[in-house]
Parts: C-alpha cells; sequence; structure tokens
C-alpha cells in the first residue's frame, strides 16, 4: 500500500526493528487489493498515528468499527473492495471455533467432548432421536449467540483438505495448514470443525443489494494486525495464510477466503477434538514467514513479489 497520509507514509518509510512490528509493516507494504476508496476511508479514520503502537491500535479499532459489523455489512465487502473469488455454489467450506469456555459454562460443565461426538454420531445415524437433535441445536444456537458480532468469517477449501473430519488429528491438519496460531497454547484447547456450502453463505444474504457481495479474498485490512496473517499477491483471488508446518513443495499452502457471517446449523458440526501445542514465538513465525514468502514466489507469475518490501 501507498500511504497519501504524510504521517503513514513516513511510518512507513522505516521498517520497525520488532519483530511483531516488522511483520505487520511487511503486511501493509505488500497490500495489493486495497481499492482507493475503502484506503481513503481507512487513511481519515487513523488520524496521522506518530508510532507503530498508535497505528496499531488505531488499526483495531477500524476493525471494530467497519469491519466487524453486520448492519451495513462489513467493509470488507464493499462493492469494489478486494478482487472478489470465483466460486461455485456447491463448493463445500471449513471452518474451526474454539469451544472450551462454552463447553465449561454451559450446564454447568455437564457436557463434554464425548457428548458432542456422539450428538454428531446419532444425528448422522439412521436412529436419530428428537432429544439428541434438539441437544445439538441447543448447543449450537448458545454457540452463534456467542458469536454474535459480524467480523468475516475465514475458510477453506474442503476439497483441499480430503477426508479431514475422518482423521484422529484433523485439529492439528487444519491449524497448521490454515495458520491458526492462536490455538497454539501450550495448554489443551477444544475445536469445532463446520462445514457448509457456497450457496448457504450466499442464501443468507439472499436479500443483500444487487451488487453486493457476501464473499472476498481477505486483505490487511479485514483483521487486527499479525504477524501470522500475510498479504497475497494483487492477481490471487484467495489469500494464503503462513503455514505453521510448511513443506519443501509448498503443497502446504492453502487457499483461504472470507465470508460475511453466517449462524451455524446442527448440521455443519462435522467433528470435535483437541489440540494441544506449544505457542510460537515471533523469532518462529518469522522464520516461517520467509518460507511463506518463497512458497508465493514460487506461484506463477509472482517471482518478484515483495521484492518491493525489504522482509
Amino acid at each position: 500500500m501507498n500511504f497519501a497520509d504524510t504521517a503513514l507514509s513516513s511510518l512507513m518509510a522505516t521498517k520497525p526493528t520488532d519483530q511483531v512490528a516488522a511483520a505487520e509493516w511487511v503486511n501493509l507494504c505488500l497490500e495489493e487489493r486495497i481499492a482507493a476508496p475503502r484506503q481513503a476511508t481507512y487513511e481519515a479514520f487513523l488520524d496521522q498515528p506518530v508510532e507503530w503502537p498508535d497505528w496499531r491500535e488505531a488499526h483495531f479499532r477500524y476493525v471494530q468499527q467497519d469491519v466487524r459489523r453486520r448492519h451495513p455489512l462489513s467493509a470488507a465487502f464493499d462493492a469494489g473492495g478486494a478482487l472478489r473469488p470465483h466460486l461455485e455454489a456447491n463448493q463445500e467450506l471449513y471452518r474451526v471455533e474454539r469451544i472450551d469456555a462454552l463447553l465449561n459454562g454451559y450446564a454447568a460443565g455437564t457436557i463434554s467432548v464425548d457428548s458432542l461426538r456422539q450428538w454428531i454420531s446419532n444425528r448422522d445415524a439412521t436412529t436419530a432421536t428428537e432429544t439428541v437433535d434438539a441437544a445439538l441445536a441447543d448447543f449450537t444456537w448458545l454457540l452463534n449467540r456467542r458469536l454474535a458480532d459480524g467480523r468475516p468469517r475465514f475458510v477453506a477449501f474442503a476439497a483441499e483438505f480430503p477426508d479431514l473430519e475422518r482423521q484422529a488429528d484433523w485439529p492439528r491438519e487444519i491449524c497448521e495448514r490454515c495458520g491458526l496460531a492462536h490455538h497454539f497454547t501450550g495448554t489443551t484447547v477444544t475445536l469445532a470443525l463446520f462445514k457448509y456450502s457456497v450457496r448457504e453463505v450466499l442464501d443468507t444474504y439472499s436479500d443483500a443489494e444487487p451488487n453486493t457481495t457476501v464473499f472476498a479474498a481477505p486483505t490487511v485490512l479485514d483483521l487486527p494486525m499479525s504477524n501470522v496473517y500475510f498479504s497475497a499477491p494483487a492477481l490471487s483471488n484467495v489469500g494464503h495464510a503462513v503455514g505453521l508446518a510448511p513443506m519443501p513443495d509448498c503443497t502446504h499452502l492453502a487457499a483461504e477466503l472470507i465470508h460475511a457471517r453466517m449462524d451455524y446449523r446442527p448440521e455443519h458440526w462435522v467433528a470435535v477434538g483437541t489440540l494441544r501445542e506449544e505457542a510460537l514465538h515471533s523469532a518462529d513465525i518469522n522464520q516461517l514467514r520467509g518460507t511463506h514468502l518463497q512458497c508465493v514466489r514460487s506461484t506463477p507469475g509472482n517471482a518478484d513479489y515483495g521484492s518491493d518490501c525489504e522482509m
């Protein structure tokens, strides 16, 4: 991004020395997919920060106000914004949610991972009972209320993760490939895997304005500043988070999109599991970012990507 505001361009003139701030700076430098009207709104909102922490804080407020909203629809989906991906209505998407807090607070902790797994199994079986269906529906309703704001949802294509929900170690697989480092806490976290179609998201917003889109390729303006997020090249119609377990041939890269918020339904649950991984430090993430850039540069037409942004 090239900034018209003199305070912003001045801050971008020198890469910060702190590793996390440096990664955030690189993401802004690399970003090529912000439409001019949205960038102008963003710059006006920031109000000329004088230090990097000021920019980070103002950026977070922008995300809270303009991105994590439902009405009007998040700025992530403004007309003329980020490049729109080509999607088919029958394509299926994966999304991960952490559910520890809800499990610990719901019904005095009487609902367990095993209960959820049994509900999912019974729902899929021909012997499913109305009682089980009602329990899963109730828990799903509570989860939707917990996730009540309008933040765009980052999702992956299910086709890139064949048979994921039937793998015992699915939480590690999707978290590593999709850069979900916030689930690496050094403690055991409980994760739920959801699967639904592009059509279901579109149907949720069937009454939206004709030119409105509810899918987009993620940009640096669609989430708080992060050293795990990595901006994608201008011609890419998807994003790629930093892989936490990169492969030498770059096959770990998984496409990611964002879509407007949609309530989950009981049939969207496909697996529940646990993950225990040590938290990643900024030095670890910095090394992963370097590997990620090389992988992005190996894709067609992107050999020089990032050459203007000192890594």
